[in-house]
């Protein structure tokens, strides 16, 4: 193994240990108990990853869509705790990406 595949194992058990992933591992935990509230996030997330991806949409209407479910998920604890703690863990990771990313010299064209 070498030195960045070493790190790279530091880094992924670091995040695995922090408070911040055992927290989102918590709230999931949780959640789960609830199958269908956990399918009903879960197609929240599904619809709302869909409407940022997809450019030939009508996002007006689906955005309406998405908007209004999250705020009738919002109003249940264990969701809006889940979803919380489901941005906190991805907003560590897109810092992560970011430093990494920020710190190698390399040209990446615009698409």
């Amino acid at each position: 193994m070498n030195r960045i595949e070493e790190l790279t194992e530091e880094l992924l058990n670091a995040i695995k240990e922090s408070d911040i992933y055992k927290d989102y591992l918590r709230e999931q935990y949780k959640l789960q108990q609830d199958p269908e509230l956990m399918e009903r996030v879960d197609r929240y997330r599904t619809s709302n990853f869909r409407m940022q991806q997809d450019a030939s949409r009508d996002h007006f209407t689906l955005a309406d869509q998405v908007s209004q479910e999250l705020s009738e998920l919002r109003k249940i604890p264990e969701v809006n705790a889940y979803l919380d703690s489901e941005l906190a863990i991805c907003r560590e990771l897109q810092k992560v990406c970011r430093t990494l990313i920020g710190g190698v010299d390399i040209i990446v064209p615009e698409l």
